[in-house]
Protein backbone atom coordinates (compact mmCIF):
# COMPACT_ATOMS: atom_id res chain seq x y z
CA UNK A 1 0.00 0.00 0.00
CA UNK A 2 2.63 2.35 1.36
CA UNK A 3 4.67 1.55 -2.43
CA UNK A 4 1.55 2.12 -4.20
CA UNK A 5 0.78 5.83 -2.57
CA UNK A 6 4.22 6.66 -3.30
CA UNK A 7 4.07 5.76 -7.12
CA UNK A 8 1.02 7.63 -7.18
CA UNK A 9 2.39 10.75 -5.42
CA UNK A 10 5.07 10.85 -8.30
CA UNK A 11 2.70 10.63 -10.64
CA UNK A 12 1.30 13.54 -9.80
CA UNK A 13 3.80 15.46 -9.26
CA UNK A 14 5.26 14.80 -12.65
CA UNK A 15 1.51 15.86 -14.02
CA UNK A 16 1.73 18.72 -11.76
CA UNK A 17 5.02 19.80 -13.20
CA UNK A 18 4.41 18.92 -16.66
CA UNK A 19 6.92 16.62 -16.86
CA UNK A 20 7.18 14.97 -20.54
CA UNK A 21 7.79 11.59 -21.57
CA UNK A 22 10.96 10.32 -22.68
CA UNK A 23 11.02 10.24 -26.29
CA UNK A 24 14.03 8.03 -26.66
CA UNK A 25 12.78 4.77 -27.90
CA UNK A 26 10.05 6.35 -30.37
CA UNK A 27 12.68 8.59 -31.32
CA UNK A 28 15.42 5.89 -32.14
CA UNK A 29 12.46 3.40 -33.72
CA UNK A 30 11.54 6.64 -35.98
CA UNK A 31 15.47 7.50 -36.60
CA UNK A 32 17.79 4.57 -36.93
CA UNK A 33 16.57 3.05 -40.12
CA UNK A 34 17.56 5.99 -41.99
CA UNK A 35 20.89 5.59 -40.43
CA UNK A 36 21.20 2.03 -40.98
CA UNK A 37 20.24 2.22 -44.32
CA UNK A 38 22.46 5.08 -45.24
CA UNK A 39 19.87 7.43 -45.79
CA UNK A 40 21.41 10.02 -43.19
CA UNK A 41 25.32 10.09 -42.33
CA UNK A 42 24.66 11.81 -38.81
CA UNK A 43 21.39 13.32 -37.45
CA UNK A 44 20.37 15.41 -34.35
CA UNK A 45 16.62 15.84 -33.26
CA UNK A 46 15.58 17.80 -30.65
CA UNK A 47 12.24 18.35 -29.27
CA UNK A 48 10.25 20.84 -26.81
CA UNK A 49 7.26 19.56 -24.71
CA UNK A 50 6.14 20.68 -21.44
CA UNK A 51 8.77 22.91 -21.31
CA UNK A 52 11.39 20.26 -21.53
CA UNK A 53 13.84 19.95 -24.14
CA UNK A 54 15.24 16.35 -25.26
CA UNK A 55 18.03 15.84 -27.78
CA UNK A 56 18.86 12.35 -29.36
CA UNK A 57 21.95 12.05 -31.59
CA UNK A 58 22.15 9.24 -34.53
CA UNK A 59 25.39 8.06 -36.69
CA UNK A 60 28.21 10.28 -37.20
CA UNK A 61 29.24 13.93 -38.01
CA UNK A 62 31.36 12.34 -40.76
CA UNK A 63 32.00 8.92 -42.29
CA UNK A 64 34.69 7.37 -39.94
CA UNK A 65 34.29 10.28 -37.30
CA UNK A 66 32.43 10.87 -34.39
CA UNK A 67 29.08 10.86 -32.92
CA UNK A 68 26.95 14.51 -33.28
CA UNK A 69 25.41 16.07 -29.69
CA UNK A 70 23.51 18.63 -28.95
CA UNK A 71 26.47 21.42 -30.05
CA UNK A 72 27.33 19.58 -33.55
CA UNK A 73 27.34 22.79 -36.02
CA UNK A 74 24.91 22.94 -39.11
CA UNK A 75 24.09 24.20 -42.06
CA UNK A 76 20.44 24.97 -41.82
CA UNK A 77 19.70 26.48 -45.40
CA UNK A 78 16.28 27.94 -45.81
CA UNK A 79 15.04 27.80 -42.32
CA UNK A 80 17.53 31.16 -42.53
CA UNK A 81 14.49 32.41 -43.86
CA UNK A 82 12.47 32.72 -41.13
CA UNK A 83 15.28 34.40 -39.19
CA UNK A 84 15.29 37.04 -41.98
CA UNK A 85 11.80 37.54 -41.74
CA UNK A 86 11.87 37.88 -38.07
CA UNK A 87 14.24 40.34 -38.09
CA UNK A 88 12.25 42.33 -40.65
CA UNK A 89 9.53 42.51 -38.10
CA UNK A 90 11.82 43.11 -35.19
CA UNK A 91 12.77 45.99 -37.21
CA UNK A 92 9.41 47.42 -38.47
CA UNK A 93 8.70 47.11 -34.38
CA UNK A 94 12.03 49.64 -33.64
CA UNK A 95 10.18 51.51 -37.01
CA UNK A 96 13.53 51.60 -38.85
CA UNK A 97 11.52 50.46 -41.61
CA UNK A 98 7.77 49.35 -42.29
CA UNK A 99 6.50 46.14 -43.77
CA UNK A 100 4.98 48.03 -46.65
CA UNK A 101 7.71 49.95 -47.91
CA UNK A 102 8.71 49.04 -51.37
CA UNK A 103 11.57 46.93 -51.59
CA UNK A 104 13.77 49.92 -53.95
CA UNK A 105 13.52 52.76 -51.01
CA UNK A 106 16.02 50.51 -49.90
CA UNK A 107 18.56 50.11 -52.66
CA UNK A 108 21.61 52.08 -53.60
CA UNK A 109 20.74 54.95 -55.98
CA UNK A 110 23.62 53.42 -58.71
CA UNK A 111 22.44 50.45 -58.81
CA UNK A 112 21.05 51.06 -62.26
CA UNK A 113 17.66 49.74 -61.93
CA UNK A 114 14.42 51.66 -63.57
CA UNK A 115 11.88 53.31 -61.96
CA UNK A 116 8.67 51.34 -62.25
CA UNK A 117 5.69 52.53 -64.61
CA UNK A 118 3.71 55.18 -62.91
CA UNK A 119 0.57 53.70 -60.94
CA UNK A 120 2.39 50.50 -60.85
CA UNK A 121 2.74 48.63 -57.79
CA UNK A 122 6.07 48.04 -56.84
CA UNK A 123 6.73 44.88 -54.89
CA UNK A 124 6.88 45.71 -50.83
CA UNK A 125 9.32 44.16 -47.92
CA UNK A 126 6.43 42.24 -46.81
CA UNK A 127 5.55 40.82 -50.48
CA UNK A 128 9.08 39.52 -50.40
CA UNK A 129 8.82 38.01 -46.63
CA UNK A 130 5.82 35.84 -47.80
CA UNK A 131 7.28 35.18 -50.98
CA UNK A 132 4.41 36.63 -52.51
CA UNK A 133 6.64 39.13 -55.12
CA UNK A 134 6.48 37.08 -58.36
CA UNK A 135 10.26 36.77 -58.26
CA UNK A 136 11.26 33.93 -59.62
CA UNK A 137 12.79 30.83 -57.56
CA UNK A 138 16.34 31.61 -58.63
CA UNK A 139 17.31 34.59 -60.35
CA UNK A 140 18.64 34.33 -64.24
CA UNK A 141 22.01 35.60 -64.34
CA UNK A 142 23.00 32.67 -61.41
CA UNK A 143 26.18 30.78 -63.12
CA UNK A 144 28.35 30.03 -60.21
CA UNK A 145 32.30 30.00 -60.89
CA UNK A 146 32.25 27.22 -58.87
CA UNK A 147 29.32 24.59 -58.50
CA UNK A 148 30.42 23.26 -55.31
CA UNK A 149 29.83 26.76 -53.57
CA UNK A 150 27.64 27.39 -55.99
CA UNK A 151 26.33 30.85 -54.25
CA UNK A 152 29.71 32.23 -53.17
CA UNK A 153 30.34 35.16 -56.46
CA UNK A 154 26.79 35.98 -56.75
CA UNK A 155 27.10 39.54 -55.55
CA UNK A 156 25.30 42.29 -55.15
CA UNK A 157 26.27 42.99 -58.45
CA UNK A 158 25.03 40.41 -60.22
CA UNK A 159 21.85 40.60 -57.62
CA UNK A 160 21.30 44.55 -59.12
CA UNK A 161 21.56 43.51 -63.01
CA UNK A 162 18.95 40.67 -62.05
CA UNK A 163 16.62 43.38 -60.61
CA UNK A 164 17.15 45.52 -63.49
CA UNK A 165 15.64 43.48 -65.78
CA UNK A 166 12.67 42.94 -62.87
CA UNK A 167 11.45 46.25 -62.78
CA UNK A 168 10.32 45.79 -59.26
CA UNK A 169 6.86 45.70 -59.95
CA UNK A 170 4.45 43.23 -58.80
CA UNK A 171 2.86 41.21 -60.80
CA UNK A 172 -0.85 42.10 -60.39
CA UNK A 173 -1.84 38.09 -60.51
CA UNK A 174 1.10 37.38 -57.97
CA UNK A 175 0.34 34.44 -55.73
CA UNK A 176 2.70 32.48 -53.00
CA UNK A 177 5.85 31.52 -55.41
CA UNK A 178 9.11 30.47 -53.55
CA UNK A 179 11.76 32.40 -54.46
CA UNK A 180 15.30 32.19 -52.99
CA UNK A 181 16.13 35.18 -54.58
CA UNK A 182 13.23 37.49 -53.35
CA UNK A 183 14.44 36.29 -49.24
CA UNK A 184 17.93 36.96 -50.08
CA UNK A 185 16.87 40.41 -51.59
CA UNK A 186 14.90 40.74 -48.30
CA UNK A 187 18.31 39.91 -46.03
CA UNK A 188 20.37 42.38 -48.52
CA UNK A 189 17.30 45.30 -48.32
CA UNK A 190 17.94 44.38 -44.09
CA UNK A 191 21.59 44.49 -44.02
CA UNK A 192 21.69 48.10 -46.11
CA UNK A 193 19.42 49.46 -44.17
CA UNK A 194 20.93 48.59 -40.60
CA UNK A 195 24.37 49.46 -41.88
CA UNK A 196 25.56 45.92 -40.96
CA UNK A 197 26.30 42.43 -42.52
CA UNK A 198 23.05 40.25 -42.62
CA UNK A 199 25.20 37.67 -40.56
CA UNK A 200 26.04 40.52 -37.22
CA UNK A 201 22.32 41.61 -37.71
CA UNK A 202 20.62 38.46 -37.59
CA UNK A 203 22.76 37.61 -34.38
CA UNK A 204 22.39 41.23 -32.75
CA UNK A 205 18.71 41.50 -33.57
CA UNK A 206 17.87 37.31 -32.98
CA UNK A 207 19.97 35.05 -32.04
CA UNK A 208 21.85 36.88 -29.08
CA UNK A 209 18.89 38.14 -27.20
CA UNK A 210 17.86 34.51 -27.38
CA UNK A 211 21.21 33.10 -26.37
CA UNK A 212 21.93 31.35 -29.51
CA UNK A 213 25.79 31.93 -29.44
CA UNK A 214 25.92 29.20 -32.10
CA UNK A 215 24.33 30.64 -34.27
CA UNK A 216 26.56 32.25 -37.04
CA UNK A 217 27.35 32.77 -40.79
CA UNK A 218 30.77 33.51 -40.26
CA UNK A 219 32.10 30.93 -37.89
CA UNK A 220 34.79 30.92 -35.45
CA UNK A 221 37.45 28.25 -34.85
CA UNK A 222 35.39 26.90 -32.04
CA UNK A 223 32.28 26.52 -34.12
CA UNK A 224 34.76 25.31 -37.20
CA UNK A 225 35.67 22.47 -34.52
CA UNK A 226 31.84 21.80 -34.19
CA UNK A 227 30.88 21.59 -37.88
CA UNK A 228 29.56 18.07 -39.06
CA UNK A 229 30.48 16.93 -42.46
CA UNK A 230 28.40 17.49 -45.03
CA UNK A 231 27.22 14.94 -47.39
CA UNK A 232 25.60 14.14 -50.58
CA UNK A 233 22.21 12.32 -51.05
CA UNK A 234 24.46 9.09 -51.89
CA UNK A 235 26.62 9.90 -48.77
CA UNK A 236 29.62 11.57 -50.44
CA UNK A 237 31.39 14.58 -48.70
CA UNK A 238 30.69 17.61 -50.47
CA UNK A 239 31.83 21.56 -49.88
CA UNK A 240 30.33 24.38 -47.53
CA UNK A 241 28.22 27.06 -49.04
CA UNK A 242 28.87 30.30 -48.63
CA UNK A 243 26.38 33.20 -49.20
CA UNK A 244 27.05 36.56 -50.06
CA UNK A 245 24.31 38.72 -52.11
CA UNK A 246 21.80 36.29 -51.44
CA UNK A 247 22.63 35.32 -47.24
CA UNK A 248 19.36 35.98 -46.40
CA UNK A 249 17.55 32.77 -48.29
CA UNK A 250 19.75 30.41 -46.20
CA UNK A 251 23.06 31.36 -44.83
CA UNK A 252 22.92 30.43 -40.99
CA UNK A 253 24.72 27.41 -39.17
CA UNK A 254 23.53 26.38 -36.08
CA UNK A 255 22.91 23.87 -33.39
CA UNK A 256 19.82 21.37 -32.11
CA UNK A 257 20.93 23.30 -28.35
CA UNK A 258 20.18 26.84 -30.57
CA UNK A 259 17.34 26.05 -32.82
CA UNK A 260 15.47 24.42 -29.58
CA UNK A 261 16.07 27.90 -28.01
CA UNK A 262 14.39 29.76 -30.96
CA UNK A 263 11.84 27.54 -31.23
CA UNK A 264 11.04 27.93 -27.25
CA UNK A 265 10.93 31.85 -28.34
CA UNK A 266 8.34 31.59 -31.00
CA UNK A 267 6.11 29.97 -28.38
CA UNK A 268 6.85 32.68 -25.45
CA UNK A 269 9.12 35.05 -26.55
CA UNK A 270 10.56 37.42 -24.42
CA UNK A 271 9.35 41.01 -23.81
CA UNK A 272 11.65 42.51 -26.45
CA UNK A 273 10.67 40.24 -29.48
CA UNK A 274 6.70 39.65 -28.94
CA UNK A 275 5.74 42.09 -30.54
CA UNK A 276 8.15 41.35 -33.60
CA UNK A 277 6.97 37.82 -33.31
CA UNK A 278 3.26 37.87 -33.01
CA UNK A 279 4.19 40.32 -36.19
CA UNK A 280 6.03 37.20 -38.00
CA UNK A 281 3.11 34.92 -36.67
CA UNK A 282 0.47 36.33 -38.16
CA UNK A 283 -1.41 34.74 -41.15
CA UNK A 284 -1.03 36.43 -44.47
CA UNK A 285 -1.90 34.49 -47.57
CA UNK A 286 -3.29 30.85 -48.54
CA UNK A 287 -0.31 28.83 -49.64
CA UNK A 288 -2.77 27.63 -52.66
CA UNK A 289 -4.26 23.88 -53.58
CA UNK A 290 -1.49 22.19 -51.37
CA UNK A 291 -3.05 23.47 -47.96
CA UNK A 292 -2.00 25.71 -45.16
CA UNK A 293 -1.41 29.26 -44.96
CA UNK A 294 2.25 31.87 -45.22
CA UNK A 295 2.98 34.16 -42.47
CA UNK A 296 6.08 35.92 -42.41
CA UNK A 297 8.19 33.25 -43.90
CA UNK A 298 6.71 30.76 -41.54
CA UNK A 299 4.48 28.16 -43.30
CA UNK A 300 1.02 26.92 -41.56
CA UNK A 301 -0.10 23.74 -41.80
CA UNK A 302 -3.96 22.78 -42.11
CA UNK A 303 -3.28 22.17 -38.40
CA UNK A 304 -2.13 25.47 -37.09
CA UNK A 305 1.82 24.22 -37.03
CA UNK A 306 4.27 26.80 -38.31
CA UNK A 307 7.13 25.42 -40.04
CA UNK A 308 10.45 25.73 -42.23
CA UNK A 309 12.63 23.77 -43.82
CA UNK A 310 16.00 23.92 -45.35
CA UNK A 311 18.58 22.00 -47.51
CA UNK A 312 22.04 23.07 -49.10
CA UNK A 313 24.03 20.51 -50.36
CA UNK A 314 25.08 18.35 -47.73
CA UNK A 315 22.86 19.26 -44.67
CA UNK A 316 19.18 19.30 -44.69
CA UNK A 317 16.87 20.83 -41.69
CA UNK A 318 13.47 21.05 -40.38
CA UNK A 319 12.07 23.25 -37.27
CA UNK A 320 8.59 23.66 -36.45
CA UNK A 321 6.18 24.49 -33.28
CA UNK A 322 3.02 24.09 -32.10
CA UNK A 323 1.08 27.11 -30.18
CA UNK A 324 -1.65 24.97 -29.35
CA UNK A 325 0.29 21.97 -27.40
CA UNK A 326 2.93 23.87 -27.11
CA UNK A 327 5.63 21.82 -28.88
CA UNK A 328 8.48 22.03 -31.25
CA UNK A 329 10.33 19.76 -32.96
CA UNK A 330 13.92 20.50 -34.88
CA UNK A 331 15.38 17.69 -37.00
CA UNK A 332 19.44 18.22 -37.97
CA UNK A 333 21.22 16.15 -40.93
CA UNK A 334 24.27 16.13 -42.76
CA UNK A 335 23.33 14.77 -45.47
CA UNK A 336 20.79 16.06 -48.36
CA UNK A 337 18.17 14.85 -49.16
CA UNK A 338 13.72 14.95 -48.26
CA UNK A 339 13.85 13.20 -44.94
CA UNK A 340 13.67 15.94 -42.92
CA UNK A 341 10.40 16.80 -44.11
CA UNK A 342 8.99 13.03 -43.18
CA UNK A 343 10.88 12.78 -39.97
CA UNK A 344 9.93 16.26 -38.52
CA UNK A 345 6.04 15.45 -39.43
CA UNK A 346 5.93 11.94 -37.64
CA UNK A 347 7.76 13.77 -34.69
CA UNK A 348 4.39 16.45 -34.74
CA UNK A 349 2.59 13.31 -34.79
CA UNK A 350 4.48 11.92 -31.50
CA UNK A 351 4.10 15.26 -29.91
CA UNK A 352 0.12 15.29 -30.56
CA UNK A 353 -0.74 12.07 -29.12
CA UNK A 354 -1.12 10.73 -33.26
CA UNK A 355 -0.24 7.70 -34.57
CA UNK A 356 2.34 7.22 -37.39
CA UNK A 357 4.13 5.33 -39.82
CA UNK A 358 7.41 4.52 -40.08
CA UNK A 359 9.65 6.00 -42.70
CA UNK A 360 9.45 4.81 -46.23
CA UNK A 361 12.57 3.64 -47.21
CA UNK A 362 13.66 1.76 -50.07
CA UNK A 363 16.44 -1.17 -49.74
CA UNK A 364 18.44 -1.47 -52.40
CA UNK A 365 19.59 -4.99 -54.05
CA UNK A 366 23.14 -5.83 -55.19
CA UNK A 367 23.25 -6.78 -59.74
CA UNK A 368 26.04 -8.12 -61.26
CA UNK A 369 28.05 -5.28 -63.58
CA UNK A 370 27.01 -7.07 -66.94
CA UNK A 371 23.14 -6.54 -65.68
CA UNK A 372 24.11 -2.65 -64.68
CA UNK A 373 26.12 -2.49 -67.86
CA UNK A 374 22.46 -2.77 -69.98
CA UNK A 375 21.39 0.26 -68.70
CA UNK A 376 23.96 2.80 -69.39
CA UNK A 377 23.32 4.94 -72.33
CA UNK A 378 21.42 8.80 -72.50
CA UNK A 379 18.20 8.82 -72.34
CA UNK A 380 16.42 12.38 -74.28
CA UNK A 381 14.27 14.41 -71.06
CA UNK A 382 13.32 16.66 -73.80
CA UNK A 383 15.26 19.81 -72.64
CA UNK A 384 17.67 17.91 -70.91
CA UNK A 385 19.52 14.30 -71.51
CA UNK A 386 19.94 11.63 -68.77
CA UNK A 387 23.48 10.06 -68.92
CA UNK A 388 23.85 6.59 -67.20
CA UNK A 389 26.85 5.08 -66.77
CA UNK A 390 28.25 2.12 -64.32
CA UNK A 391 31.20 3.04 -62.15
CA UNK A 392 32.27 -0.69 -60.53
CA UNK A 393 29.59 -1.75 -58.92
CA UNK A 394 27.41 1.28 -59.04
CA UNK A 395 25.32 2.78 -61.36
CA UNK A 396 25.31 6.66 -61.77
CA UNK A 397 23.14 9.25 -63.22
CA UNK A 398 23.72 12.72 -64.41
CA UNK A 399 21.19 15.37 -66.21
CA UNK A 400 22.91 17.87 -67.98
CA UNK A 401 24.47 20.52 -65.99
CA UNK A 402 23.56 19.00 -62.78
CA UNK A 403 25.83 16.61 -60.09
CA UNK A 404 26.15 13.34 -60.91
CA UNK A 405 23.77 10.97 -58.44
CA UNK A 406 23.80 7.82 -57.63
CA UNK A 407 20.93 5.24 -58.79
CA UNK A 408 20.11 2.56 -56.34
CA UNK A 409 18.39 -1.05 -57.74
CA UNK A 410 15.28 -2.22 -56.21
CA UNK A 411 14.95 -5.01 -58.50
CA UNK A 412 16.66 -5.59 -61.97
CA UNK A 413 14.46 -2.92 -63.48
CA UNK A 414 13.26 -0.77 -60.51
CA UNK A 415 15.48 1.79 -59.39
CA UNK A 416 15.41 4.47 -56.53
CA UNK A 417 17.47 8.30 -55.70
CA UNK A 418 18.38 9.01 -52.57
CA UNK A 419 18.85 12.84 -53.50
CA UNK A 420 15.68 13.36 -54.11
CA UNK A 421 12.59 11.00 -53.93
CA UNK A 422 12.64 9.72 -56.97
CA UNK A 423 12.25 5.88 -58.85
CA UNK A 424 13.70 5.17 -62.68
CA UNK A 425 11.51 2.48 -64.52
CA UNK A 426 13.55 0.89 -67.27
CA UNK A 427 11.76 -0.32 -70.38
CA UNK A 428 12.65 -2.98 -72.45
CA UNK A 429 11.36 -4.85 -75.97
CA UNK A 430 10.17 -8.02 -76.53
CA UNK A 431 13.84 -8.76 -77.21
CA UNK A 432 14.99 -7.59 -73.48
CA UNK A 433 16.88 -4.64 -74.77
CA UNK A 434 16.39 -1.30 -73.01
CA UNK A 435 14.74 1.16 -75.03
CA UNK A 436 14.05 4.10 -72.22
CA UNK A 437 13.24 4.60 -68.71
CA UNK A 438 10.58 6.51 -66.77
CA UNK A 439 11.52 8.98 -64.51
CA UNK A 440 8.50 8.84 -61.67
CA UNK A 441 9.23 12.54 -59.29
CA UNK A 442 6.72 14.75 -57.56
CA UNK A 443 3.64 12.63 -58.47
CA UNK A 444 4.54 13.04 -62.38
CA UNK A 445 5.72 10.06 -64.81
CA UNK A 446 8.65 11.45 -67.55
CA UNK A 447 9.32 9.04 -70.12
CA UNK A 448 12.68 9.31 -71.84
CA UNK A 449 13.83 7.30 -75.17
CA UNK A 450 17.17 6.15 -75.14
CA UNK A 451 19.17 8.07 -77.73
CA UNK A 452 22.56 6.40 -77.69
CA UNK A 453 24.51 3.46 -76.33
CA UNK A 454 26.98 4.08 -73.46
CA UNK A 455 30.49 5.15 -74.89
CA UNK A 456 33.59 2.53 -74.58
Amino acid sequence: MRRYFVVALLLAICQSVGWAADRKPAVEALVQPAIDQAYAVGMVVGILEDGRTQVFAFGKTAAGGKAPDARTIFEIGSISKVFTASTLAAMAEKKLLSLDDPVRKYLPAGAGIPAAPEGAKEIALLDLATQSSGLPRMPDNFRPADPANPYADYSPAKLYEFLARQTLVKKPDAKYLYSNVGMGLLGHVLELRAGKPYGDLVVETIARPLGMADTQVQLSADLKSRLAQGHSGDGDPVANWDLTALAGAGALRSTVTDMLKFVAANLDPPPSLAAAFKNAHTIRAPLGPSGGNIALAWHVKPNGIYWHNGGTAGYTSYASFNPQNKTGVVVLINTSGSLMNEIGARLESMLAGESHEPLKLKSSVTLAPEVLDRYAGVYDMGPAKLTVRRNGNRLLGQITGQPTFRVYPESETEFFLKVVDARITFTKDEQGAVTGLVLHQGGRDRPAKRVSEPRP
